[in-house]
């Protein structure tokens, strides 16, 4: 965890994956040390093979970070290809296969109750898009841009959302995360820079947290489409 909140690029932490020997791997993940509010942030590291798992501890967003897998829940399949995502709700009892290793990016909320159907949920990287508000405009240093958005993974709370997101560019100026936010970019590039100084660009491909607490900008020159797995606590 770094010495005050910031973005974090997650592919670079993500490293070579592990050696299991036969361990469950949904039982031998990775923590990251990420300030996330109450959810989780981890990696699964599966090898070539097959496996049963149950996801009993909270609403769990699963990314496919490299390589890819197929997951068979309630008599159905969906195959995971790298750079897609879905949701496992509390209470899904999954199949997993792959023909080669991969790692999984997870992030869970275990907080709420059960209020999702158990079985994984697709989050297609293609999903149709609604018109989504935009930044407010008293922190806007652009024209205000045209956001869509489709939240496909909810809890029942509402706490927590992931799904995808696009906008036209815009830049604004630092503000306040009270929220944590896990990206991965579909499209573009985005430039932030931070409370200390610290600056960083990602670009289509990447994947990245924000922070609760951090404080940053946001500069994107060009459209910019993305994966999200956001945790923003009850006001």
């Amino acid at each position: 965890m770094t010495d005050c909140p910031t973005f974090i690029d997650l592919r670079a932490l993500a490293g070579a994956g592990a050696a299991l020997d036969g361990t469950d791997p949904f039982d031998a993940v990775r923590p990251v040390a990420v300030s996330a509010g109450e959810c989780e942030v981890f990696f699964i590291d599966l090898p070539a093979g097959h496996g049963t798992a149950t996801e009993a501890r909270g609403d769990t967003w699963l990314f496919a970070l490299s390589g890819a897998v197929v997951f068979e829940s309630m008599g159905a399949d969906l195959t995971l290809a790298e750079g897609e995502s879905c949701g496992a709700p509390r209470g899904t009892s999954f199949g997993w296969r792959t023909d080669a290793p991969a790692t999984l990016l997870a992030m869970r909320y275990p907080g709420g109750n059960a209020g999702m159907a158990p079985g994984i949920v697709a989050i297609p990287n293609d999903a149709p898009l609604s018109p989504s508000n935009p930044p407010a405009l008293d922190v806007l240093l652009s024209d205000v841009p045209a956001c869509r958005s489709n939240n496909l993974f909810v809890s029942a709370d509402a706490v927590f959302k992931c799904g995808i997101w696009d906008s036209t560019p815009y830049q604004r100026v630092p503000i306040f995360f009270h929220h944590s936010e896990l990206m991965h970019l579909l499209e573009g590039s985005v430039s932030f820079v931070d409370k200390a100084g610290r600056a960083a660009t990602f670009h289509k491909g990447d994947t990245f947290i924000i922070e609760q607490g951090a404080e940053c900008s946001w500069d994107s020159q060009v459209k910019v489409a993305k994966i999200y797995a956001y945790y923003k606590p009850a006001a």
